[in-house]
């Protein structure tokens, strides 16, 4: 876990890629007709046009993959098994990341590479055992024998609370969902071990209902339970090493709810989680709304009220401004965007559920942005003993009085970034 909030390893954003885009190139539209080139095949050699027709309706052959594979993993198989990762056409996604594994692999570095996908729908259950394979052939010919590839994949979690019409042409059906799983699992059964080191497979039999959507952009599921735990096997699978063939199971320990300890290593994603949700309540809640009401007022004026804040910004000026620098603005931006878009995915998170759990991780009522300040952060876990902790240890006031302390350091000032880092090291609690 580190010890900095805004000094932390490096991450790279490789883009988003796009395999049907790659394929169409500039036209306007991408069938199964088009990438087989069907009228071409039915003139060469009937048979093969035959069994195209065997194997994919006349609907399905003129589906615009542009908007989806509609739950249908055939026909991203199909279009997926024909694009080659390291082709001049993916420099910018594949191109660059495939360039670093291999820079990593030959400077003697461990390299996991950890794939995410459900597997009862179409996109995830095509593409995952397709890129899976994909991405193991490529580590083959690269001479790379150790790199890791592991993999979460989801099983059915959720269903649609309706259903398409006739006039809504192909779409996924939560009918299928069992029948594109048991597939997907069929494959990787008979293939995954040769592409995966390891797989963790994470569903859950208390599904949530979406609203139906026909797929593409109008998709935009909120956050779910069973995606944290599926983050959390890349933590295990950056941490386990080469071992005989093993299957463990994760439960939970009451039928009627999800608690700290269902959690793999609960002691540790408990902390790292709070640690998070405490920051970014504090901050937006509170820190954050400080310093906007000091924005266009002396700014010796606010540390009277703030003493805390002339450890980290410079108060001798009489000007009325902007508290801080330029970049200290930024930077404040930054973290009211990164405390939002955390307090919505918690938020998310700790309501997925449905009626059929009670979930007692946090308190979705505490993970609100309010435009009034927050000085109390007392029920916020659930399942802490507050009266333990004392009443100071969850007081906003408190970490104010800490942020004072430290002041005392005589350090120089270190801006919003210094701000935000004290306070990561002030919301942790062991």
């Amino acid at each position: 876990m580190t010890q900095h909030f805004c000094r932390g390893g490096e991450l790279k954003n490789y883009g988003v890629w796009n395999p049907v885009e790659s394929v169409a190139g500039g036209q306007g539209s991408l069938t199964m007709a088009q990438i087989y080139t069907k009228h071409t095949l039915q003139h060469r050699s009937p048979a093969l046009g035959g069994l195209m027709d065997c194997l994919f309706t006349q609907e399905e052959q003129k589906l615009d993959l542009r908007e989806g594979f509609r739950g249908r993993p055939p026909i991203g198989s199909a279009l997926m098994s024909a694009i080659a990762l390291d082709d001049s056409i993916h420099a910018k996604t594949w191109g660059r990341f495939l360039g670093d594994v291999r820079q990593a692999a030959k400077g003697g570095e461990d390299v996991c590479i950890h794939m995410f996908g459900s597997v009862f729908g179409g996109t995830g259950a095509s593409g995952v055992p397709t890129v899976g394979q994909l991405l193991r052939n490529w580590l083959k010919n690269e001479g790379i024998q150790k790199a890791r590839l592991n993999a979460s994949l989801l099983l059915p979690y959720f269903n649609f609370k309706d259903h398409g019409t006739k006039d809504t042409g192909l779409h996924a059906k939560a009918s299928n969902f069992q029948l594109n799983t048991g597939a997907a699992l069929q494959y990787l059964s008979q293939d995954g071990p040769q592409d995966f080191n390891q797989v963790y497979l994470l569903g859950s039999d208390a599904k949530v209902d979406y609203d139906f959507s026909i797929g593409g952009a109008s998709q935009a599921n909120g956050a779910h339970l069973v995606e944290l735990l599926a983050v959390l096997g890349l933590r295990d699978g950056l941490s386990s090493t080469e071992q005989d063939v093993a299957a463990y199971t994760l439960s939970r320990h009451n039928q009627g709810s999800v608690n700290w300890s269902d959690l793999p290593e609960s002691a540790v994603t408990r902390r790292a989680l709070v640690r998070g949700a405490r920051l970014a309540v504090v901050w937006r809640n509170n820190i954050s709304l400080d310093l906007e009401a000091a924005d266009g007022q002396p700014l010796k004026r606010f540390c009277v009220g703030a003493p805390w804040a002339t450890h980290f910004y410079n108060s001798s000026s009489e000007e009325a401004g902007t508290l801080g620098s330029p970049e200290d603005k930024d930077a404040r931006r930054a973290a009211d965007q990164w405390a939002e878009c955390l307090l919505t995915w918690l938020r998310q998170l700790c309501s997925s559920t449905g009626g059929a759990l009670e979930q007692k991780l946090l308190n979705p009522a505490r993970l609100d942005v309010r435009p009034t300040h927050l000085e109390s952060l007392d029920d916020l876990v659930c399942g802490s003993d507050s009266a333990t902790a004392g009443k100071r240890a969850t007081d906003v006031e408190d970490l104010k009085i800490q942020l004072d302390k430290r002041r005392a350091r005589g350090l120089s000032p270190q801006g919003t970034a210094g701000l935000l880092d004290t306070l990561w090291e002030l919301c942790d609690q062991p």
